[in-house]
């Protein structure tokens, strides 16, 4: 009866050093140890990429240009159109106000249009475009380093 019981605690004590191990692991690799919490009006936008020269970016967690998870916005004005480009990391964006126009490949045809709420998960390497008609402001939340690879201005 003892060896039993010596078993179970032995096994206890090994897969709680697993999760402490992973847990420890997980707080070196840079997660978040400081709550976040923001108001729409503590957001700090700042002028976009120079491949949207009209956008702003505000970035609420992390930092796109290094390794790791971050969070940004993208505030874009209506008329703005985002040439066909390319991403070397999963693009995750969810719409948070406005809407988006999003196509495959180089040609502005068929697009899923995105209303305020919609989301859209993208491979790396996958060429699209997109526009807006409306101001729309997308939600990003993926890993870093960001980069948008600009392959050539939509075909309409």
């Amino acid at each position: 009866m003892k060896s039993k019981w010596l078993s179970v605690v032995l096994l206890v004590l090994v897969s709680l050093s697993w999760v402490t191990a992973g847990l420890t692991a997980e707080k070196k690799k840079g997660s978040a140890t400081d709550k976040i919490i923001l108001a729409p009006n503590q957001l700090q936008w700042k002028n976009g990429p120079p491949s949207l020269p009209t956008s702003k970016v505000a970035v609420l967690e992390g930092n796109p240009k290094k390794k790791g998870f971050f969070v940004m916005r993208l505030m874009l004005p209506a008329g703005t159109k985002i040439p066909t480009h390319i991403h070397d990391n999963v693009e995750r964006v969810t719409v948070i106000s406005g809407s988006i126009n999003l196509a495959m490949g180089d040609e502005q045809k068929s697009p899923t249009v995105l209303p305020a709420g919609g989301y859209f998960s993208l491979p790396a390497g996958l060429v699209h475009n997109a526009w807006v008609d409306e101001e729309t402001i997308l939600q990003i939340a993926t890993t870093g380093p960001w980069s948008l690879k600009v392959l050539k201005a939509p075909k309409e």
